[in-house]
């Protein structure tokens, strides 16, 4: 019978990479080879017993195999693809294929959870975050249905009931008057004053995300035609959109003294976009209540949506003009018509004609 040769480098399943010591063994066809993560062959000997007893108990007694993150996220979308459903999950799930590649059993609470928080941080919106959540907990079902060893379902998130905070005609002028460098009111953004006001108002213009706008380049910007190709990210459907009178007025000025690629030349200095904390400072002077919900940049694409839909646009037409790829993700602002008909209701009953009544 064969036996291992063991030398000071491979020892009894552990073998020595560099300065660390890795595991390489085989229980009932299932192969284990990964890092122990440490130098101290003593403690790695330890690491490599408690991993051979887990798998004999997933392999051996429970009957299970044990499968890696990644893969376990790429079958369970292979498994959708052929549905309505398909492009949206994978979409989804996805995002989880930024968490280190280890055993899906051994994937933790915080790995997780950090992917939920980057995404909040790029201004993904809770209904989408919790959506992702269903997909990663549906994938861990199909995995277990299919004789591997997973880790338990992340904590679903329950809905935010709090409306989506958008500002008023009103707050929105204010706002635009302590960024207008006109103004000078923001002397401690002398430089930046001005790309930050356009940056702002194109927001609301455009109802694009910050990324959207920031990574814009002028191939996108057809002048003369007067329209504008939205690259749309995290799932939406990119299109393409005719200027404002306010869109026209600052690309074509912009254009005249821009000479590089992208609308906002901090893109063509190969820098990370500018910290956007002048908004806050912005919001602050502006005196805008916050109790409803913080105001941010993303806060401008919420108030063009609503604004849309108080001037009578549908529903519909506002979610083709975001890019939202389902309606699910306009139905944030259902409540901006169900407030206006309620209006109306009331305008109406207060005609002369059924005053009377």
């Amino acid at each position: 019978m064969a036996t291992t040769k063991q030398t000071k480098t491979n020892y009894g399943g552990l073998l020595l990479r560099g300065t660390t010591w890795h595991m390489r063994f085989t229980i009932k066809g299932q192969t284990v080879a990964e890092s122990t993560h440490t130098s101290n062959r003593r403690e790695a000997e330890r690491i490599l017993a408690k991993r051979k007893t887990e798998l004999v108990t997933e392999v051996v007694l429970a009957g299970k195999k044990p499968i890696k993150l990644h893969a376990a996220l790429d079958a369970f979308a292979k498994s959708r693809a052929h549905m309505k459903s398909g492009q949206n999950c994978e979409i989804h799930i996805r995002h989880f294929k930024s968490v280190p590649d280890t055993y899906l059993d051994k994937v933790t609470d915080t790995a997780l959870q950090n992917v939920l928080d980057t995404k909040r941080a790029d201004g993904y919106a809770e209904g989408t975050i919790k959506l992702s959540v269903t997909y990663f907990n549906a994938m861990i079902k199909f995995i277990d249905e299919q004789g591997y060893t997973v880790r338990k379902k992340m904590k679903p998130i329950k809905a935010n009931t709090q409306k989506v905070r958008w500002l008023t005609k009103d707050e929105l002028k204010r706002l635009y008057a302590e960024l207008d460098p006109a103004s000078g009111k923001n002397p401690a953004f002398t430089e930046n004053r001005q790309d930050n006001f356009d940056l702002a108002r194109l927001l609301y213009e455009t109802g694009a995300r910050l990324t959207e706008i920031q990574d814009m380049n002028w191939s996108q910007i057809d002048l003369k035609a007067g329209t504008v190709f939205v690259n749309r990210k995290k799932g939406s459907i990119s299109n393409t959109i005719n200027m404002t009178a306010v869109m026209k007025e600052i690309y074509t000025r912009r254009r005249a003294s821009e000479t590089g690629e992208f609308v906002f030349s901090v893109k063509q200095t190969g820098a990370k976009h500018r910290t956007n904390h002048w908004i806050n400072a912005a919001v602050k002077r502006a005196k805008l209540d916050e109790s409803r919900g913080s105001v941010t940049l993303h806060t401008l694409r919420h108030t063009r949506a609503c604004h849309l839909l108080q001037a009578g646009i549908g529903l519909l037409e506002v979610k083709t003009y975001l890019g939202h790829k389902t309606i699910d993700s306009t139905m944030v602002y259902v409540h901006v018509i169900e407030d206006e008909v309620m209006k109306k209701v009331v305008r109406v009953m207060d005609m002369p004609e059924l005053a009377e009544v």
